[in-house]
């Protein structure tokens, strides 16, 4: 496979990974300036049978596309491209580039209790936010989480749902089936042996990686009660009955008794730790008398100034983004925004994100530019596509509930435009939307903006700027 160029752009540099789903080679995308570096995933059925080929590919095409929503997240990757070629499945990652857990975690070294909490926090604050887009990983151990060079954040990789397309098997009936269990032995809970993971499973493996971090023994190497099947391993290390108390409930045998999703066991650790120390009395009276002292310094000069240059140097900067190929251009934050390039057969063109937002909330937030070519030879009239775009999202979600529906008073790249806003419901999120759209030249032109109900007016400002610099700059 090195040196070889999969789906005319993705050029293999070498092999960095294999198991028994299939191998991950890096690879540079020769299509892009630069030639930036990706990781290429890929999965050979077990069987290359038409039907066996057939129900891969539909469970394949189905966890590419949970693989693009979850990789919004800033520490999860983006899903760049899947194909399928010559009977294999490919996925298009981006690269991450920095060490994964096995660096840090590994036989013979023990990690300090504060240590192991921080890297609980750091993991379940991403497992969080998979379980609230109804999503399980299957497949958490060491060699699947990254440690981010850039910036030191935790990043998951090597989700094992997509790994189904390999295990599948047709038989002489032409059923088909997942043959091959997905998980690593010693993370992998005893329901999730039996073919039934659940959000609770990825809390075991979870715990099992906080158990081989404080104790610095193999995974093989942790044991079970013959009678309990409850794991044993305080024998081995002593700990802070608190965080043994936690780590216990995340590894239980019974899955009823464990932490049910990554939210729970995240708030579960970080009541592990420690608080602020009190500050004694007199030190709170110098504290006082020097903020006094301080305040009777500055005059109303002073503060008009540093107010003042504050407002000058926090304006944000926006790039231009042009797409010739649709003929558009739009400007976004140069800081505090990211921008997916996007080529499907839904029509999304381009997705732009704010990179803070796991710290803000777990649920999505976007903007996609959508150009959508009519059926051939047919014609849609501005108020007849605003019609068909009601329909399209009434038949995805009937709950949903319109707030706004109006193309009075409203403009896309100075043409007369539609807008909806109207609320959902996504797992376990409460989102409110709004879509602005145009008909030019046998195109519908449209954007949409996505955010958490409590956070939607929070980005709405900056998101209108985008909007109103949208241009169609050619119609063809």
């Amino acid at each position: 496979m090195v040196g070889q160029t999969l789906d005319g752009r993705y050029k293999i540099i070498r092999k960095i990974g294999e198991g028994g789903f299939g191998i991950t080679f890096l690879a540079e995308d020769i299509k892009r300036p630069g030639n930036p570096k990706c990781v290429v995933k890929q999965f050979q059925p077990m069987r290359t049978d038409p039907l066996t080929l057939q129900v891969g590919k539909i469970l394949f095409d189905r966890e590419a596309k949970n693989l693009e929503e979850l990789g919004n997240h800033d520490q999860i990757p983006r899903l760049l491209a899947h194909f399928e070629e010559n009977q294999q499945f490919y996925l298009v990652q981006e690269f991450i580039e920095g060490h994964d857990l096995t660096k840090e975690v590994y036989p013979g070294k023990k990690l300090s209790e504060a240590e192991i909490i921080q890297l609980l926090t750091d993991i379940l604050e991403v497992v969080a936010f998979i379980h609230k887009q109804d999503r399980i990983h299957r497949d958490l151990k060491p060699s699947n989480i990254m440690r981010r060079k850039s910036d030191g954040k935790i990043v998951l990789i090597d989700f094992g749902a997509v790994k189904q397309v390999a295990g599948v098997e047709g038989n002489q009936h032409g059923y088909t089936a997942v043959t091959r269990h997905i998980g690593t032995p010693g993370y992998m809970p005893s329901e999730q042996t039996q073919g039934n993971p659940r959000f609770c499973s990825d809390i075991y493996a979870v715990g099992m990686i906080a158990i081989q971090g404080l104790t610095g023994l193999r995974r093989h190497h942790i044991t079970s009660d013959a009678k309990t099947e409850e794991i044993n391993w305080q024998g081995h290390v002593k700990v802070n009955s608190k965080l043994a108390n936690v780590i216990n409930k995340m590894v239980r045998y019974d899955f009823r008794q464990r932490y049910q999703s990554g939210e729970e066991a995240l708030q579960a650790v970080k009541g592990l730790m420690p608080t602020s120390p009190a500050i004694s009395t007199s030190l709170q009276w110098k504290l006082l008398l020097g903020v006094v002292f301080a305040t009777a310094l500055i005059s109303a000069g002073i503060i008009f100034y540093i107010l003042n240059y504050i407002s000058k140097n926090s304006v944000t900067d926006y790039l231009v983004h042009k797409n010739d190929k649709y003929g558009i251009q739009i400007k976004y934050p140069e800081k505090g925004w990211r921008r997916q390039d996007k080529t499907d057969f839904r029509g999304e063109v381009a997705n732009f994100f704010p990179t803070n937002k796991t710290k803000l909330s777990s649920c999505p937030t976007n903007v996609f530019i959508n150009v959508n070519d009519f059926q051939e030879g047919k014609i849609f009239s501005l108020d007849e596509y605003k019609n068909f775009a009601l329909k399209k999202i009434r038949n995805i979600n009937p709950n949903t509930k319109i707030t706004d529906s109006s193309t009075s008073k409203t403009t896309l790249s100075n043409f007369r435009a539609y807008k909806l806003v109207y609320t959902r419901q996504d797992g376990g999120c409460s989102l409110q939307v709004m879509e602005i759209g145009t008909v030019r030249g046998g195109k519908a032109y449209f954007i949409i903006y996505t955010a958490e109900e409590k956070q939607y007016s929070e980005f709405l400002p900056t998101v209108k700027k985008m909007i109103n610099s949208f241009q169609i700059v050619e119609s063809n």
